[in-house]
């Protein structure tokens, strides 16, 4: 009688197999979630900027020039990168235009606004006076005078 032996185990194929599965789907998730943490910061940058916004506008509407720099009205804090926010005001307290050259730009080269900008330089931290440049696409800005607020390629 010929006993006959079973192995009960996996092969060293099947492992393999099963770690080059469990393999893509970690970096499909991982992918996933690196996205998902852009957005985040994306959208937090954005609530800061509404935020930061509604302080300028109300030391505005009590009568004060328009601060010097965020620090001047205790606004300066750090955008989702952990970069400062970006502040040029573009009219002197006698309401005279002032700036103009470093002011944020549309792809007509036209500034897009005119009492102040206020944006992050976003995940690379590079930026541009025009948005049309590469390193300006992922800056979250605030346009129109605080009609638009959110990433440059979507103005």
């Amino acid at each position: 009688m010929a006993a006959q032996r079973r192995n009960r185990g996996f092969t060293i194929i099947e492992l393999m197999i099963v770690v080059a599965i469990l393999g893509v789907l970690s970096a499909l998730a991982s992918v996933k979630y690196l996205d998902y943490i852009e957005k985040v910061r994306v959208t937090r940058s954005i609530l800061d900027i509404k935020s930061i916004q509604t302080e300028i506008d109300s030391y505005l509407a009590e009568g004060g020039p328009p601060p010097a720099t965020l620090a001047a009205v205790n606004l300066a804090r750090n955008d989702p990168w952990g970069r400062p926010y970006q502040y040029l005001p573009l009219r002197n307290a006698a309401g005279m235009a002032i700036n103009i050259g470093a002011a944020r730009k549309d792809r007509f080269l036209v500034p897009l606004n005119d009492d102040y900008d206020l944006y992050s330089r976003g995940k690379d931290g590079l930026t541009g006076v025009a948005l049309s440049a590469p390193r300006s696409f992922d800056d979250v800005i605030r346009a129109n005078n605080g009609a638009f607020i959110g990433l440059g390629t979507h103005y």
